[in-house]
């Protein structure tokens, strides 16, 4: 026949778990790569700061290594926001008809006159 309640809500809890964990997985991994990245923008900050510095050579090493270094921050911000200010409930609410169309006097047919000269 079919699965019974009880063996679908299983199957249910089982598929949203594993995407859950795949979400998971992936969100991990993407702040592991951003870590790396921001690491690897540090750490050519303080080899310029070491090595060039003192002589003012290889200045492009600077604002490369700001980027580096904080263009994952920004993007971990930009994240968090996004998922803490999570919009869909209010996107799902009916909407009246009458609150869309709102009627401009200014363009409206009735409030206009003829000029005459």
């Amino acid at each position: 026949m079919g699965l019974g309640k009880e063996q679908r809500d299983e199957t249910i809890a089982t598929s949203s778990l594993g995407e859950r964990v795949g979400r998971f997985v992936k969100t991990y991994a993407a702040c592991f790569w951003s870590f790396l990245v921001s690491i690897a923008g540090g750490v050519m900050l303080g080899w310029w700061e070491y090595a060039y510095h003192p002589s003012n050579r290889q200045l492009w090493m600077v604002p490369f290594g700001l980027i580096l270094f904080s263009t994952p921050a920004f993007i971990w911000f930009a994240v968090f926001v996004s998922d803490f200010c999570d919009c869909s409930e209010v996107d799902q609410l009916p909407v009246k008809q009458s609150d869309v169309l709102v009627r401009d006097p200014e363009r409206s047919s009735d409030d206009i006159k003829p000029n005459k000269y």
